[in-house]
């Protein structure tokens, strides 16, 4: 069936039967849970978020305790430097569907009952516009097209590389050729349109039942001054950014601490493994105090 696609729950239910599936032609439509999720559509959600891939390239795969080396390093290093009644406020940008987020934020809370962190990302829901036939479109906020479901067919209209098979590649040139004569996001009133959120229900119910845990939409280039912690991995590597951009991005988190703030940079490589640095910002310049596995990639652009 992953050779067609999957755009139905009883299609999923029945593949996943079987096996994981870890396909990439699964609609992002899927992603869409109730309010209070059955462990089904958790798992569910999760597997899907796994190949979630945005317009711009970058992939949005976190799993649990993904980042849990890098949060026990963190948690030593302020609470070396902060008493437990600090209020201490972190920023965790880029941070997918904020999962690691909030499995950061319990632990950060049990040190520093006091702290706050926000968990933030460029794309905390996408668009299902619905039209006749069982079509569909998955689009960004701002308009950006991700898939294409025309049954049995889901395709990707921003992939990086032509797909092999002759008749996919078709689909998603007609898919695009067709969304561009939608004339959205102006004539989006003329069609059925759902919002799907892509926020793990872990970090939605952290969020609503915990005032100090919060959700927004926030560039990792920005700057957000007064903050004591600024996490950023798995966003500032050279496999999604030239040198200038990069710069651009360090230049933000150094904007953004406070003197003596802690910045934490790195990336998760295939075999699953962290490779982070830990930065601290000084008057002038960053001081590496730590590093996991082989640090930041980005380090010595830095430093």
């Amino acid at each position: 069936m992953l050779a067609f696609g999957i755009s139905t729950l009883e299609q999923y239910a029945r593949v996943a039967r079987k096996h994981r599936p870890n396909g990439s032609a699964i609609s992002y439509g899927l992603l869409q849970i109730g309010e209070d999720p059955t462990a089904e559509e958790i798992k569910r959600f999760e597997d899907i978020s796994l190949n979630f891939r945005t317009s711009n390239g970058t992939t949005r795969m976190t799993f649990r305790q993904r980042l849990l080396d890098v949060d026990t390093t963190t948690l030593e290093l302020l609470q070396q430097w902060h008493p437990q009644d600090a209020k201490l406020v972190m920023q965790d940008r880029a941070a997918s569907n904020c999962l690691t987020s909030a499995e950061l934020a319990e632990h950060l809370f049990r040190a520093f009952p006091y702290a706050t962190l926000e968990a933030s990302d460029r794309l905390l829901y996408v668009l299902r516009i619905s039209l006749a036939g069982g079509k569909a479109y998955i689009i960004e906020p701002e308009g950006e097209p991700l898939q294409y479901i025309c049954p049995p067919f889901v395709v990707f209209l921003n992939s990086c590389t032509p797909y092999r098979c002759p008749f996919r590649r078709l689909i998603a040139a007609r898919g695009k050729r067709e969304f561009q004569q939608l004339g959205l996001p102006q004539r989006c009133s003329e069609y059925r349109v759902d919002r799907i959120s892509c926020i793990h229900p872990k970090a939605q119910s952290l969020c609503k039942r915990d005032s100090r845990f919060h959700i927004c939409m926030r560039s990792v280039f920005e700057c957000s001054p007064g903050l004591d912690v600024l996490r950023t991995t798995n966003i500032l590597n050279k496999a999604y950014f030239p040198i200038e951009r990069l710069t651009e991005g360090a230049n933000a988190a150094f904007q953004s601490l406070k003197p003596g703030g802690l910045w934490v940079v790195g990336r998760t490589l295939e075999n699953q493994t962290n490779h982070a640095t830990f930065f601290r910002r000084t008057e002038k310049n960053w001081e590496v105090i730590a590093r996991i596995g082989e640090g930041s990639e980005i380090e010595k652009l830095v430093a």
